[in-house]
């Protein structure tokens, strides 16, 4: 498997929305298709995706924090035929590297989500910080996690991706 994880251009957004559905309901409830259309409209910082075989299977970005030492990951999204292969991971990884180059490098990492994807988040180094019954507005639990950006974990993210 080949896979490319370059920047979301416009002519990307059918294939996005089409990616983002393949999740509903399991990992994504519908009601959140227009937060990511407005994610997608007006960017508060740069999103990706993954291209495999010339198919868009993956989708997500970031957010810095002008005043906190912190970014937030946006989205973050796998084909749902294409979960379980590594493709999340890999997309992951570009985004913590892509940020540890920016100037305003971050310490932590924060990702909110639900409690049955947060293993994958915790398998990836995060830990969590907070669980908030009912914590979405679609009635979904949430849980936050973070990830501390050290230079450690730039090593182990640098030496994983010399392996891809």
């Amino acid at each position: 498997m080949t896979i490319r994880i370059r920047r979301y251009r416009d002519t990307d957004r059918k294939a996005v929305l089409a990616a983002f559905r393949t999740n509903v309901p399991d990992h994504f409830p519908a009601s959140e298709e227009a937060w990511l259309r407005s994610c997608l409209d007006e960017p508060d910082g740069p999103l990706f995706v993954v291209v495999r075989d010339g198919e868009l299977v993956g989708f997500g970005g970031y957010e810095l924090s002008e005043f906190y030492d912190l970014a937030t990951l946006v989205f973050g999204l796998v084909r749902a035929d294409c979960h379980g292969t590594g493709i999340g991971r890999a997309l992951l990884d570009y985004r913590l590297l892509h940020m540890a180059k920016r100037k305003l490098r971050p310490r932590w990492v924060t990702v909110d989500t639900h409690p049955h994807t947060a293993g994958f988040f915790r398998r990836c180094g995060f830990e969590d910080i907070a669980r908030w019954p009912g914590g979405y507005r679609s009635g979904r639990d949430r849980v936050d996690l973070r990830f501390e950006l050290s230079d450690a974990a730039l090593a182990l993210l640098r030496e994983r991706a010399g392996t891809r």
